[in-house]
């Protein structure tokens, strides 16, 4: 049976009663301007004195229930009294991008939100990590670059008022700068992107979809050379040639993780690129012969494959299997698993895999011998997530299936399917009892009534096993 939830951490009872403390005391001073028991100062007195690294998980705290609060209310007050006072100059991380991933605010309210970030970063000495995913401004980039010159880690993707002076700015006064974020950050151009490389000298990631375009395109014919351990090029179809791969070896020796979208011929230079561990490719073809061949050279240095792509052959799986025996993680999306004669797994298959992430869209069937090849000898398996029509998965073969491999490892387990797959409460209960690591199960698509799926959760709280379903 899965484990019995451990008894809450007094640490955390203590975060989450001072934040919800906090944000009340805030709701209040912003209603009640003329309240005698508290004033912002006071409180923000009483903060700072709390250690950093205490002030930076309630910064966490606070905002998660603020995020509670609006999705129950649709109220914001005390958002701001809240930023306010907890924004102290001690910081050294400052995650702020559940404000704005987990709430769409109005325009006034985000603008009054980077007004006091803005104000706040001023006196933040020893800031390192900035994470404000959605909406930085140039504004509050000038301000870290001039005032926090230990920064090293700043993520700002998905932030329209980020332009190239912006990251020119974090480039100039950030000489520590190591991870920058920029996904989907429209207003940022190639240059601001090419400046970032050559000021940055310091920097190992950035997270960009044009990097490749960017460094092939603007530094290939000069001698620069850079930490980066990531490469990619996801934004437009990469379509290099060796010369131009094989400078991007030479001028960034510390590559580990590559992500491309590309074709299956331009896939046979990624081993130019030097050892990589993680490989992320996106294409609109099936995968052949240059696949092949790239995971024949990376070989042993492989160890984390997300693959999507319009067809996968079995004949490319058993090669990749046989090639990358140190492979731990596999993503998979396809519109089609094609044949399943050969798929014949002698045991040493994917036996190290931890993560198996298998799903077939469109409207193609998954068939038994592809879960087969995989399950019945994936015994290390942590986190496994099937999405394809998969009619033939009953309680009575998932039985089969964990006799032989009970999957005793698995943490995370989702069986889904667009229309339907035929698993039971029987099979509820098995996998609990099969899999006493378990913590969550996706059971949206099986045949369980509405009344089921609501007595097995109150058994899980009733039995207080540390198990969530959905």
């Amino acid at each position: 049976m899965p484990l019995r939830k451990q008894a809450e951490a007094l640490e955390h009872m203590c975060f989450v009663k001072v934040a919800q403390t906090i944000h009340s005391l805030a709701v209040q001073l912003e209603e009640d301007p003329e309240c005698h028991k508290m004033s912002t100062e006071k409180l923000s007195a009483m903060v700072s004195a709390l250690p950093a690294v205490i002030n930076e998980n309630m910064i966490v705290k606070v905002i998660e229930t603020i995020h509670k609060t609006f999705s129950r209310t649709r109220r914001t007050v005390g958002m701001k009294t809240c930023l306010e006072v907890l924004l102290q100059k001690h910081v050294q991380r400052l995650e702020l991008n559940g404000l704005f991933f987990k709430m769409r605010l109005q325009g006034t309210i985000n603008s009054t939100i980077r007004n006091i970030v803005c104000a706040q970063v001023t006196t933040m000495r020893n800031l390192m990590t900035l994470n404000m995913v959605s909406k930085c401004s140039d504004e509050i980039l000038c301000v870290v670059s001039e005032k926090c010159p230990e920064v090293s880690d700043v993520n700002v993707s998905i932030s329209d008022l980020v332009t190239d002076a912006g990251i020119k700015a974090l480039a100039n006064g950030c000489p520590k700068l190591e991870n920058l974020g920029i996904y989907k950050c429209w207003n940022i151009t190639t240059e601001g992107i090419a400046y970032v490389l050559k000021h940055s000298r310091n920097l190992k990631k950035l997270k960009c979809d044009q990097l490749g375009a960017v460094l092939i395109n603007e530094f290939s014919t000069s001698k620069s050379t850079f930490k980066l351990i990531h490469f990619e090029q996801t934004q437009t179809l990469f379509e290099p040639t060796a010369e131009d791969i094989r400078w991007v070896g030479n001028a960034c020796p510390n590559l580990e993780s590559v992500s491309l979208f590309v074709d299956d011929k331009n896939l046979s230079l990624v081993p130019l690129l030097g050892q990589i561990r993680v490989l992320e490719v996106e294409t609109g073809v099936m995968p052949g012969d240059g696949f092949i061949e790239a995971i024949k050279y990376l070989g042993n240095s492989l160890q984390t494959l997300q693959l999507s792509c319009n067809k996968v052959q079995q004949e490319v799986i058993v090669v990749l299997g046989e090639c990358c025996p140190s492979l731990t993680t596999l993503h998979l999306s396809t519109a089609a698993l094609e044949g399943d004669k050969l798929l014949a797994n002698p045991g040493q298959l994917f036996s190290g895999l931890t993560v198996l992430h298998l799903q077939v869209w469109k409207e193609s069937v998954l068939s038994n011998k592809w879960v087969d090849f995989f399950l019945l000898w994936c015994r290390k398996l942590e986190s496994v997530l099937l999405k394809a029509e998969v009619g033939f998965l009953t309680d009575e073969y998932l039985s089969a299936l964990l006799a032989v491999n009970p999957l005793t490892e698995a943490k995370y387990i989702v069986i889904a399917s667009d229309e339907f797959v035929p698993l039971t409460l029987e099979s509820v209960h098995r996998l609990m009892s099969s899999c006493p690591a378990l913590e969550n199960l996706g059971l949206s698509s099986w045949n369980i009534t509405e009344e089921e799926f609501f007595q097995i959760r109150d058994d899980i709280k009733t039995n207080n096993y540390n198990l969530n379903i959905s």
